[in-house]
């Protein structure tokens, strides 16, 4: 215990020494904080692999439509828009 109370006594006499004693223990806290959660996010993912069937994340694994799925916009050329003009030239006397 006289070991530890004479650093600690020397870190309150010097306080460069202090603040660079709490700068490397707040970057070791970060550190661990920082694996903890990196090992909380590969267990959510082995999680998800897991509920997939073991499919893992890749760029062949991608979304595609199937075949029975309709595209989003026509093809043919049959559908257009128009303004309807009468509704404006009755507001035009308001």
């Amino acid at each position: 215990m006289g070991l530890i109370s004479a650093i600690l006594a020397l870190l309150k006499a010097v306080p460069s020494l202090e603040r660079l004693f709490l700068k490397i223990a707040d970057g070791v806290k970060e550190a661990n904080a920082a694996n903890r959660y990196e090992d909380k996010l590969d267990s959510i993912d082995a999680a998800i692999s897991d509920a997939r069937g073991g499919m893992l994340h890749s760029s062949s694994n991608e979304w595609s439509e199937d075949l029975d799925r309709s595209p989003p916009v026509p093809d043919g050329s049959t559908i257009s828009t128009t303004v309807d003009a009468s509704g404006t030239e009755e507001d035009s006397g308001t």
